[in-house]
């Protein structure tokens, strides 16, 4: 539509001139003058046509200064879009018109590290497109030009230091006994655009986080969210605990030459011993390995009352009370209740065993 009027234009102008030059001619005129009208009349259209055509050429004194567009074969731009002026070297012409060039959207651009290639007959459409005329225009392309986009690499080690310093930070109490190390898959390095990066972790309640977890890492750049990524992770917290210093068979009683204090790193839900004197004396409850935390789930009391034992029953209520000897049929500790047979009446009772060798029943 612009070439269109344009042309409307140059043909009115001529038309103008022309009828000029009838008229001219059609009076008396001195010797030389209607070439010299004529000139002048044509650089008059000239110039008006080049009026219309900013893009294409500037006057420069008696001199027309053309826009040179020169393509480089290969560039790097940043953003969603490939503009014309980061992939060209645009100079000459007016300055206004050379802006308005380089803010020429080209083409989207490629995915962060990726690479599109751009050929001439594509650039020409891209310019008619922003009504711009390839054909006024200085063009120095290569065949085929490469653009990347401008990117940086996150590597799994940056994820797992990211995590670690949310963890230290939701848990400055134990910040210089917890641990944090990755497990299972690591994840592969990202690839996000060039900018100002930060890394957001988001996690589960501090307390929480002890053992095996997954938490989500946000990458930021310049302020926009480029990609999330889970990361697992095992947190432990180091501290002093009772360790076994030999092999402790189930159903042993503990001493204080079984045990060692050593400094481990615990898993949630471990509930170890710290003191040798909260092991010594009671039984293993399975066999425990050297060098096993020495958990309070592994050990148990020693029972008050063994099978075949004599004890004392002990009857109370309604008022009586009454004691006979019994024999313990099974092992007990305070507060169970196990069988006992009565030795003056020779039945079996049962009865909450509450010290050593004693047993009382309820009637």
């Amino acid at each position: 539509m612009r070439d269109d009027t344009r042309g409307a234009s140059t043909r009115t102008t001529l038309a103008r001139t022309t009828t000029i030059r009838h008229r001219m001619i059609g009076k008396r005129t001195a010797p030389g003058m209607v070439p010299a009208l004529a000139l002048a009349s044509l650089a008059w259209v000239v110039a008006a046509s080049a009026a219309h055509d900013p893009v294409r050429t500037e006057r420069v004194g008696q001199s027309v200064a053309p826009i040179v567009v020169s393509l480089q074969p290969d560039s790097t731009v940043r953003g969603p879009e490939i503009r014309l002026g980061e992939i060209a070297d645009i100079h000459g012409g007016d300055l206004a018109v050379v802006e308005r060039l380089r803010a020429v959207a080209v083409a989207r651009a490629p995915l962060p590290g990726l690479t599109r290639s751009l050929d001439m007959s594509y650039l020409k459409a891209r310019l008619r497109m922003a009504h711009v005329d390839p054909a006024g225009l200085v063009l120095d392309f290569p065949p085929v030009i490469s653009v990347t986009t401008a990117s940086r690499q996150i590597s799994s080690g940056d994820l797992v230091a990211a995590v670690r310093e949310h963890i230290l930070a939701a848990r400055p109490e134990d910040a210089d006994r917890l641990s944090v190390q990755s497990v299972g898959v690591t994840p592969a390095a990202l690839v996000v655009p060039a900018g100002q990066l930060e890394l957001k972790v988001r996690s589960r309640a501090p307390a929480e986080l002890l053992g095996s977890t997954s938490v989500t890492v946000e990458v930021w750049v310049d302020g926009a969210l480029a990609r999330t990524v889970s990361v697992a992770v095992r947190v432990g917290v180091a501290t002093e605990v009772l360790v076994a210093a030999r092999p402790i068979a189930r159903g042993r009683t503990i001493t204080l030459d079984d045990v060692r204090i050593e400094r481990r790193e615990l898993s949630a839900g471990q509930e170890p011993l710290h003191d040798p004197g909260a092991a010594q004396g009671r039984r293993a409850s399975r066999n425990i390995a050297p060098g096993e935390p020495v958990l309070a789930s592994l050990v148990i009391d020693p029972p008050l009352i063994r099978r075949g034992d004599v004890v004392q029953l002990t009857a109370e209520g309604r008022g009586v009370r009454a004691i006979a000897q019994g024999e313990a049929k099974e092992d007990g500790k305070a507060g169970d209740v196990i069988r006992v047979r009565n030795l003056t009446s020779n039945r079996e009772v049962y009865g909450l065993v509450d010290a050593e060798r004693s047993v009382r029943v309820q009637f």
